[in-house]
């Protein structure tokens, strides 16, 4: 309960026992006034273990580029499709979901009720979470576990993921290359490992960004993702962690490197 409200690209992050006044006097903090952000950017978070609660660098970086991304694929939507109801379906990815906040930032900003956010998430407590906060918030999200392939996880996230084995795993039609946008916030490790599943999820020109990555190991994650990524590169750095940014190119993920 020691946590403040946390303002953060125009949304503000606030649990349940945060009073109106207190979002204010964060507000305040952050230099805007708590009257000009409208309540659909206000994310009702529950308190738990589940990491993603917008004080972490590595959350401000991608919950920044989501909600840029967002509202830059918004507008060319807009332009392209005007107010036609029957605007195509848009899919936001949020691997290693957490309590879901990136997922459900982009939730915020997509102007459209065509669109979904869909979570994956190895631990079943966090799934947990994230599902009770998009239910809070009202907000199209859901979070699944991935299908296991043991050989891409370690030790500790294996024996996680096990013992989530009865949770409902990524549905076949979310196991395919029909996301338009993909944001996760893992660390360096296991996003390298992950470079081609996450790769083989996204469409072709898809934005990806890329956090949880200490500074000094920023370059070996752009390697990772090089392959299937245009203009992969280092986008932005706050207190020794950097954002990685990047394309999705038109290069098959072929079925060796996903066994």
């Amino acid at each position: 309960e020691s946590w403040k409200p946390c303002v953060v690209a125009n949304l503000v992050l606030r649990f349940p026992w945060h009073t109106d006044s207190a979002v204010a006097e964060a507000c305040q903090c952050a230099g805007i006034e708590s009257i000009s952000i409208p309540e659909r950017r206000q994310l009702l978070l529950q308190g738990g273990i589940a990491f993603g609660t917008g004080e972490h660098p590595t959350t401000r970086l991608c919950l920044n580029w989501v909600v840029e991304t967002m509202e830059s694929i918004d507008k060319k939507r807009n332009e392209e499709e005007g107010d036609d109801e029957s605007k195509s379906k848009k899919l936001f990815l949020d691997y290693g979901a957490g309590s879901g906040v990136l997922g459900l930032a982009a939730c915020t900003v997509a102007s459209s009720d065509n669109f979904e956010a869909i979570g994956v998430e190895i631990d079943s407590d966090a799934i947990l979470i994230a599902d009770a906060n998009a239910q809070a918030n009202c907000l199209p999200m859901r979070s699944f576990l991935p299908r296991i392939d043991r050989s891409r996880l370690d030790d500790e996230s294996l024996s996680v993921a096990l013992r989530a084995s009865s949770r409902v795993v990524l549905p076949e039609e979310f196991n395919a290359p029909v996301f338009d946008v993909c944001a996760a916030n893992i660390l360096a490790g296991p996003l390298c490992q992950l470079a081609p599943v996450i790769a083989s999820h996204l469409k072709p020109g898809a934005p990806l960004g890329l956090s949880g990555i200490l500074q000094y190991l920023g370059d070996d994650v752009v390697a990772a993702y090089a392959p299937f990524f245009d203009d992969c590169h280092i986008e932005r750095e706050e207190q020794g962690w950097v954002l990685v940014t990047g394309f999705r190119n038109e290069n098959v993920v072929t079925k060796d490197l996903l066994a």
